[in-house]
């Protein structure tokens, strides 16, 4: 499962949502707005936003090129 953590008027954020949505990739968005999923992505050490987790291979990614290209690589 993939879960995009975002924030409200982040354009690093839309470049990677309008990538998932060019590539059909299905995801779960959770904007921090919420303060629940800003403790969860904090505790994951996320520092900036976008933050990518896959929670299949256990992997965390926290920059937006390297979120587009870990989509694109393994075609979800």
């Amino acid at each position: 499962m993939l879960i995009l953590y975002t924030k409200n008027n982040c354009v690093y954020c839309k470049k990677v949502k309008d990538a998932f949505l060019e590539k059909s990739v299905v995801y779960e968005e959770r904007n921090i707005e919420n303060q629940e999923f800003l403790k969860e992505v904090q505790a994951k050490g996320a520092r900036t936003m976008p933050f990518l987790v896959d929670t299949t291979a256990n992997v965390a990614i926290g920059e937006s090129d390297e979120i587009i290209d870990y989509v694109s690589e393994y075609a979800f």
